[in-house]
């Protein structure tokens, strides 16, 4: 090869090493404790994702090929506090030097009943934690006794557990970690809140198993959070076949309360929305009705989605099969590509997807097959 051509051909290459680079970035950083020690062995982990890691002797960790985003990063170390810190990878690598708390030992002064009520409270904890779709049946927690109950008030359980919680979810193929860091359980409102970071690993199989699971992960995703959230990104949510409503709240003078009634008309989406840049964009809204109708929203047409407010459905009053109800905590939400949020209180979820857990949960690197015409 003549020199000329073969200064060229470097040159040619070199620019797609760049073009092909773009866009993936670094998360990496050191762990130490208070005093600076660096830590080794901390398992390092993207919550809600199949990255994880250990930081090496030099307390050092890395992850590598990431997309801009916003991500939740976790550590847990035997004798420290657990730690996550929400990042948002933009434009550059992110370098992190994070310190362990000492963990201290308190003893639980108030434990509902006796060791013979273990059982009893596990079974609330695994409903409350697992869910109760078909998904979540199929789910083992292997490592049951981690966990430990308490009371934070006369008809609420508490749950916390200084170890991984183990879930094998046989419905999906996963194997999910999931660091328990908050659990009540209210029995007299029967409501639930939860908080904690999960790592998914995949199950291994035979090829009929995995083609099985395949197949449930299209069905779990279809119509779930994660679908909606990701076409809000790209604004595409009525091809998709999500039907958004206004909700407003209403007093009602007969019972002193409040309730929600639904507007008639579809959101337009881009009117709750503002992009941020070409990563992210911010949701903003009070409340919301979210119905997962693929063959009603097939059936509205183009020039119908670009004046939505002249489409008049039936509204939906609520069997909750394929309607959610999402309330937003937080001023506004920050969203993704992948559908992916940080702050668990950002969002309140009701009706259909507030009946969903753990056991219905995929990790964020999911994506679902490409449906060729």
């Amino acid at each position: 090869m003549k020199p000329i051509c073969r200064l060229l051909f470097i040159f040619i290459l070199l620019i797609n090493i760049n073009v092909l680079a773009q866009g993936r970035y670094s998360v990496s950083g050191t762990i130490a404790d208070e005093s600076g020690t660096m830590q080794k062995g901390a398992t390092v982990f993207i919550s809600g994702s199949q990255k994880i890691t250990t930081s090496d002797d030099a307390g050092q960790f890395e992850f590598t090929d990431l997309d801009p985003g916003t991500y939740q990063l976790s550590v847990k170390l035997l004798g420290f506090y657990p730690y996550t810190e929400n990042i948002q990878v933009h434009d550059k690598p992110v370098k992190l030097n994070i310190k362990l708390k000492v963990k201290t030992v308190v003893l639980n002064e108030v434990v509902i009943g006796n060791g013979d009520n273990w059982a009893a409270n596990y079974a609330i904890f695994k409903a409350q934690f697992l869910g109760t779709s078909d998904n979540a049946k199929q789910c083992v927690i292997t490592n049951p006794r981690v966990v430990s109950f308490g009371s934070a008030g006369r008809n609420v359980l508490t749950a916390e557990a200084d170890e991984f919680l183990i879930i094998e979810n046989n419905k999906l193929g996963y194997r999910v970690h999931y660091l328990l860091k908050d659990f009540k359980f209210d029995k007299t409102l029967l409501r639930t809140k939860y908080d904690g970071d999960t790592n998914f690993e995949e199950l291994e199989g035979p090829p009929e198993m995995k083609m099985q699971w395949a197949q449930n992960r299209l069905a779990a995703y279809q119509g779930s959070l994660m679908h909606y959230l990701r076409s809000v990104y790209t604004n595409t949510t009525v091809k998709e076949g999500f039907l958004t409503y206004q909700l407003y709240e209403l007093a009602d003078g007969k019972l002193g309360m409040k309730s929600l009634k639904s507007d008639n008309r579809l959101l337009k989406i881009d009117t709750i929305t503002t992009v941020i840049d070409t990563s992210f964009i911010s949701l903003k809204f009070t409340a919301i009705q979210i119905d997962y109708d693929p063959e009603k929203a097939a059936s509205i047409q183009k020039s119908e989605i670009d004046s939505l407010a002249k489409f008049n459905p039936v509204y939906n009053s609520g069997t909750y099969n394929t309607s959610s109800i999402l309330k937003l905590y937080l001023p506004k939400a920050i969203i993704d590509r992948k559908g992916n949020y940080t702050d668990y209180r950002t969002f309140l979820c009701q009706g259909n997807w507030g009946k969903k857990r753990i056991g219905d949960q995929l990790p964020f690197e999911y994506q679902p097959p490409i449906v060729t015409q």
